[in-house]
């Protein structure tokens, strides 16, 4: 099995911010990874379509998905974090109490019936992200994800093992649904993890976990007599149920811990026969069993919560829409036809994420001093613009240095500079084409533009020559008066010259200085406010 990639034109979407629950009858999940065969098509169009909106590019994101096997009622559980998500941005937005989940909600949105036919082929995001304000003020961008049924009789192992570890490394919320108890094969499942947890630990341990959540939320739980329902029963049937199990699978269990911040159990009552028995059941709340609408509500709300909600992090670093495009088609990348996912396929892409990052930070300090050093109208010299290349590729070169790395092999390092040499050169290519399309206007520019001191003398004595010439030719003429005025202009024309060739390079120090201090000023004021 491998990735294929859509190709087409960037799909520009439409999206606003607000009252998205007005539209939310308009929207439709998308799936993202296919399957075709034996091959996995990446649906990059449909990716920008939820995280590419520019309104939206620079905000953290939080994902939430759902895996386990199929037909046991994944996207059945997500629509309820829809409605539970909606319902808080409308609260949020319009300062009114949270209301949801009431007698007469419909809970709609993923696709979800009964039988044995599998329904979700790969990875299915929600078409848009809902924008949900954190306990800390900040807009933050929830996009759930639901995965393809694992370990079906329609699809093989493999293809099984890449989607659950492509969702499970994307998300910061990986929710496991498993029924009527966290059986040997579940953990098992969780194994490719709990060797990739050991392998960051060992290469990547400056990042912290590897991964953020791990929910595991057991359905139709037969034993509320011995282990109630809710977060405190799957805390105390996770940690008795460790003991009995033969002691690979419990080194596994335990294992998870040190690879996740945070290992959770929640333990759900059966929804109702109604629900699991009917074809007609359209999602409607009255029909749940009281209790299983009790405990889901509690869920929901302790898992969403705007104070439970975290971005996703990767390498470190919060991940913004923007950049959880490109980690999609980097993870999606790294598993290839001829192999199953190995944990070294899981730090080399995240290597190459960040080798990314860090080469972008790196042009664009590049750039910037650029920018900065021919900023003026008139063309600079090519020694000049040479020397500034060196200087600002020199800084470059060091901002990139001081991001932090992985070495996933040997010789990676030395590849990557030389990667962003090349990135560098190109970029100077650029300056050499922009400074030699300046024009250079009028005789002080021309002469100025020579820059090196010798040819700067050679300018200003032909300038005086030209002037003395003038004053010589015009006393020979008989022009007395001409020749007196022309002998003062002479002088104060070159001395003009000179003293704006002296004086210009200390002036444009002053207004940059200048500037670097309106800057830190304002720096400093955001930095009170924020305080």
């Amino acid at each position: 099995m491998s990735f294929e990639f859509d190709l087409t034109a960037p799909f520009q979407p439409e999206f606003t911010t607000k009252d998205q629950i007005t539209n939310r009858h308009k929207i439709r999940p998308i799936l993202v990874p296919s399957a075709n065969g034996d091959r996995f098509r990446l649906n990059e169009n449909g990716l920008r379509s939820v995280l590419g909106h520019s309104a939206i590019q620079n905000r953290k994101v939080v994902i939430i998905s759902v895996a386990g096997a199929f037909r046991k009622g994944k996207s059945f559980l997500l629509n309820f974090f829809l409605e539970y998500l909606y319902a808080l941005q409308k609260s949020q937005q319009n300062d009114v109490p949270l209301d949801w989940l009431g007698e007469e909600t419909q809970v709609h949105g993923f696709h979800w019936r009964s039988g044995a036919k599998r329904d979700t082929v790969g990875i299915w995001m929600w078409g848009e992200p809902i924008m949900i304000e954190n306990h800390l003020g900040e807009n933050l961008a929830v996009v759930l994800l639901d995965t393809q049924g694992a370990f079906d009789n329609q699809s093989t192992y493999q293809q099984c093992t890449t989607i659950f570890a492509l969702s499970t490394i994307v998300s910061s919320l990986q929710i496991y649904n498993v029924v009527d108890a966290i059986q040997e094969d579940s953990l098992q499942n969780l194994s490719l993890f709990v060797e990739y947890g050991r392998l960051a630990m060992q290469h990547a341990k400056q990042f912290g976990k590897p991964f953020q959540s791990l929910c595991f939320c057991v359905r139709d739980f037969k034993a509320p007599e011995e282990f109630a329902f809710g977060e405190e029963g799957g805390d105390q049937y996770m940690d008795h149920t460790s003991p009995d199990q033969p002691d690979e699978l419990r080194a596994t269990r335990d294992q998870l811990s040190e690879c996740f911040d945070k290992l959770l159990c929640y333990l759900l009552p059966h929804p109702g026969h109604r629900v699991a028995e009917r074809n007609s059941f359209r999602g409607h709340v009255k029909e749940l069993r009281p209790v299983f609408r009790e405990e889901i509500r509690k869920m929901v709300m302790t898992l969403l919560s705007p104070e439970a909600l975290q971005p996703k992090i990767v390498n470190g670093k919060p991940a913004t829409c923007k950049r959880m495009i490109q980690y999609f088609k980097e993870y999606a990348a790294t598993f290839d036809s001829s192999t199953m996912p190995l944990p070294m396929n899981i730090l080399q892409a995240n290597a190459r994420l960040l080798n990314y990052e860090a080469t972008q930070d790196a042009k664009s300090v590049y750039c910037r001093l650029m920018d900065r050093a021919t900023s003026g109208h008139s063309m600079i010299p090519e020694k000049k613009l040479l020397e500034n290349h060196i200087r600002c590729g020199i800084a470059a070169v060091n901002a990139y240095d001081r991001h932090p790395k992985i070495i996933a092999e040997a010789g990676d390092q030395k590849d990557n500079h030389e990667k962003l040499q090349e990135l560098i050169n190109a970029e100077f290519e650029r300056y050499k084409r922009v400074n030699s399309a300046k024009k250079v206007p009028g005789c002080v520019h021309t002469l100025t533009a020579c820059g090196d001191s010798v040819l700067l003398g050679l300018g200003l004595g032909a300038a005086a020559s030209g002037a003395v010439a003038g004053t010589v030719f015009a006393l020979a003429a008989g022009i007395g008066s001409a020749g007196i005025v022309a002998i003062p202009f002479s002088l104060v024309t070159l001395t003009g010259i000179w003293l704006y060739i002296y004086t210009k390079p200390l002036f444009m120090r002053c207004v940059a200085s200048r500037h670097r201090e309106d800057r830190l000023l304002e720096s400093d004021r955001k930095d009170t406010d924020r305080t």
